[in-house]
């Protein structure tokens, strides 16, 4: 469900989920990099100073820009990042760069994208299994060789708040 909001469109969480699961479940893979080449979405690799990356469609032609600074878990993460703007909101990526503040609408499209790359990164079985068991969000992104802020994501989105420490 979309919800509009300040007269920007929201998209409830569960759709965000619900996005990231049909597209790993119709081409077989959660894989950020695979993904973007089966939507012929172009990456580059780029020196972006501070940037960690960003989305951009330039005449009906998707990219998604890297920064050369990151680490391949990293870069793994923010393509799938990338990836969640490409699906979920490639309608404000002809707009260019905007700041993003914690209050502004945008900082909902950042919360989103960072959702669907939990969703596309994490599975959701581990998560509960390792939540079930008591694990902490830390211990379980320490096993999972993942972001603890990406697993605290999908921990709050599974409904399992009791972990997150």
């Amino acid at each position: 469900m979309i919800e509009m909001r300040g007269g920007m469109a929201m998209i409830a969480s569960r759709e965000v989920c619900r996005a990231a699961a049909r597209i790993k479940r119709e081409y077989g893979t959660g894989d950020p990099f695979a993904l973007a080449r089966e939507l012929r979405i172009e990456v580059l690799v780029r020196e972006l100073g501070t940037l960690k990356g960003f989305y951009k469609d330039v005449y009906g032609t998707p990219f998604i820009f890297l920064s050369r600074r990151l680490t391949r878990g990293e870069a793994r993460l923010v393509c799938a990042h990338e990836l969640g703007h490409h699906l979920l909101h490639r309608q404000f990526a002809a707009f260019g760069f905007e700041e993003v503040s914690v209050f502004s609408p945008a900082s909902r499209r950042e919360y989103e994208a960072n959702l669907f790359a939990a969703e596309l990164l994490l599975d959701t079985k581990e998560m509960f299994d390792a939540a079930r068991a008591g694990y902490t969000a830390e211990q379980i992104a320490a096993a999972l060789g993942a972001d603890v802020r990406l697993v605290t994501l999908k921990l709050s989105a599974m409904g399992i708040s009791e972990n997150l420490s």
